[in-house]
C-alpha cells in the first residue's frame, strides 16, 4: 500500500496553441495589413453602435477610398500595391486613438470607427488629418508613389441606426467626396 513511482506524461501544446492563434488572426485580421477585416469590423460597429446607444453619444463612420490606386499596381506590379496599402494602413492607424478600429474592407478600401464623438467637426478635423497624411509621398523600394484618398462620413444616430444603413451612407458620402472637386471628403447629406 506505499505509493513507491509516479508517471507522469506530458505533451508539449506550443505548437496546437500557435496554430489556434494564427487560425484565430487569420479569421478575424486582414493578413497584408493587420488591421482588423471585413468581418471583425462589423462586429466592432455592432459593438460601437450598442455602446453609443446606451451611452447616448455620436459615433462616426469613415469609409476611406484610395485615389489612383490601381494606376500604381498596373505600373509597378501587386507586390508593390501590396507594400503601399501596408503603408497606408499604419499612416491611417496612426490617425486614431487607441479605442478607435481602422479596418481594409478589400484592395484600397478602408474603414474607420470612431466612438465617443463630441461634434462633428472633431470627425471632418480627423478626415482632413487623414487626407494630409496620405497625400504626402510613400516610398516604396525604389519608387516614391503619390495617391490620395476620398472619405466618406456617416454619423449615429443621425445617419442611420444600424451598421448597414451607416455603412450605405459613409459608402455614398465617399462618392461624393470622390465626384467633388474642391475637396476629399464628404459628410453624408440625406437623400429624402
Amino acid at each position: 500500500g506505499m505509493l513507491l513511482h509516479y508517471v507522469a506524461v506530458f505533451t508539449d501544446i506550443s505548437v496546437r496553441q500557435a496554430l489556434e492563434r494564427e487560425l484565430k488572426n487569420l479569421a478575424h485580421f486582414d493578413p497584408l495589413t493587420g488591421l482588423a477585416n471585413r468581418s471583425l469590423f462589423s462586429d466592432r460597429l455592432d459593438t460601437a453602435l450598442s455602446r453609443a446607444q446606451r451611452n447616448r453619444r455620436q459615433c462616426a463612420l469613415l469609409f476611406i477610398d484610395l485615389d489612383k490606386f490601381k494606376p500604381v499596381n498596373d505600373r509597378f506590379g501587386h507586390a508593390v500595391g501590396d507594400q503601399l496599402l501596408q503603408q497606408v494602413a499604419q499612416r491611417l492607424k496612426a490617425a486614431v486613438r487607441e479605442s478607435d478600429t481602422v479596418g481594409r474592407l478589400g484592395g484600397d478600401e478602408f474603414v474607420a470607427i470612431i466612438e465617443g464623438v463630441e461634434r462633428q467637426d472633431a470627425v471632418i478635423h480627423l478626415a482632413e488629418k487623414m487626407i494630409a497624411l496620405l497625400a504626402e509621398p510613400f516610398v516604396v523600394g525604389e519608387q516614391v508613389l503619390c495617391v490620395g484618398c476620398s472619405i466618406g462620413i456617416s454619423l449615429y444616430p443621425q445617419h442611420g441606426d444600424t451598421s448597414g444603413t451607416l455603412m450605405r451612407a459613409a459608402d455614398i458620402a465617399m462618392y461624393a467626396a470622390k465626384a467633388a472637386s474642391d475637396r476629399h471628403y464628404y459628410v453624408f447629406t440625406s437623400v429624402s
